[in-house]
């Protein structure tokens, strides 16, 4: 994909973002459901195939190009922007794989328009991975997988789940990865997902009971081999795997602007307190955006977007810029993630303090917002962990960055 083509696919996703995606936003939050026009109108763009390559018939977009296409769709629908996120790291996980003829077969179909999802985490009503998860066992040349796992975002229009779990046997247990249909009978979409924020994710609960795959269909390999392999991996390659949790800090970015312009225009329109206009009971005269206390809290609300910005513009650029030494690489993304988390937390705040009980009223944008916002801040890593991750970096000890985008 060329620069003139990335701008126009940019263009074209922004148009939908803060049109029909920020139209359709209200209802789906209110119902819980996911809105699937979103994605049927991302699919015409190639959307599903945005970082595969073009030998699958994907885009094979620049990392600066998706970043920005997850910004923009966040503006609009932070829940649509989480699903879009969640399908391309996975699609680009599963691109990262040794080729195998069931992996190249399902990434062609999502480079024409298919989505895919991961139940990775603990489902969402359990607390304890370690009777959670999916396991295989071997019957002759087939696999056999049964078990449950949370948080399959978008699992209500994919098409696709992408399942990993383990084969427990002697000498050494087996990872597994296998790209089941939701439609096969043995995979069930709980369709349970029912949360403060983010509501139209369709995060929901996958339960696989018995399902026979083929080993051969399946990526199969030790686990002692999973370090070795991450080692072995070229210093270029294993620094763009960090672009789909970068895509994470994008969705913050959007969805935090969105709050911000919402915020100013609702600046501008409040007036007063009392419902007793032009008398002293009714409080001051004059709309918000005059008063001094909410021009000085709007202005932190554009300091701390102003810096994550800069700060997400830096960590693009050094995705790209050789490093020798991948502790140092982590280090500096865990300090962006910890700054565009820490500006998340804030704007949300600082919305909410400036605008104040007509925007808390539920159905009003800047509620929603607020709610988005906050679920991506309680889903993502914590605040406290990444400080502590810093800390030990600057004590030269090692660290390890693991959260929704992976380990």
């Amino acid at each position: 994909m060329n620069p003139e083509q990335s701008n126009q696919l940019i263009e074209q996703v922004r148009e939908l973002a803060r049109g029909p995606f920020r139209e359709r936003a209200e209802e789906a939050d209110a119902s819980g459901m996911l809105p699937r026009e979103n994605y049927v109108e991302l699919s015409e763009l190639g959307i599903p195939g945005l970082l595969l390559p073009e030998a699958f018939g994907g885009l094979e977009a620049s990392g600066a190009t998706l970043l920005k296409v997850i910004e923009e769709i966040a503006y609009g629908d932070a829940s649509t922007a989480v699903v879009v996120n969640m399908h391309l790291l996975i699609a680009a996980f599963a691109n990262a794989l040794p080729a195998f003829p069931r992996r190249d077969q399902v990434l062609r179909a999502c480079a024409s328009g298919d989505w895919i999802c991961g139940p990775g985490s603990v489902p969402s009503r359990e607390l304890d991975n370690a009777t959670t998860g999916f396991r295989g066992v071997e019957d002759g040349s087939d696999l056999i997988i049964s078990g449950r796992g949370g948080f399959g975002s978008g699992s209500d229009n994919a098409r696709f789940a992408f399942v990993g779990g383990l084969i427990e046997k002697e000498p050494e247990n087996e990872l597994m990865i296998a790209f089941p249909e939701l439609s096969d009978p043995a995979v069930t979409n709980r369709g349970n997902w029912n949360a403060m924020g983010l509501r139209s994710t369709a995060s929901n609960d996958i339960v696989i009971e018995d399902l026979r795959v083929p080993r051969a269909d399946c990526f199969v390999v030790p686990v002692s081999l999973i370090e070795v392999g991450q080692q072995m991996m070229p210093m270029a390659q294993w620094q763009r795997r960090a672009y789909p949790a970068l895509g994470i800090l994008a969705i913050w970015l959007g969805n935090a602007k969105a709050m911000f312009d919402e915020t100013v225009a609702y600046l501008r329109k409040r007036r007063g307190y009392l419902a007793v206009a032009g008398t002293p009971l009714g409080g001051s005269t004059e709309t918000r955006d005059k008063q001094a206390w909410a021009q000085m809290e709007l202005g932190e609300m554009d300091g701390w977007i102003g810096s994550g910005e800069v700060m997400l513009a830096h960590a693009l650029e050094q995705v790209e810029t050789p490093y020798s030494d991948r502790q140092a690489f982590l280090h500096m993304q865990v300090r962006v993630t910890h700054h565009l988390r820490r500006m998340a937390e804030e704007v949300a705040k600082l919305g909410m303090s400036i605008t104040g009980a007509h925007a808390f009223v539920k159905g009003a944008p800047i509620e929603r917002l607020y709610r988005d916002l906050t679920g991506g801040n309680v889903m993502a890593w914590k605040t406290g962990e990444l400080r502590q991750s810093m800390g030990l970096a600057a004590l030269g000890e090692p660290i390890v960055l693991a959260g929704p985008a992976g380990t």
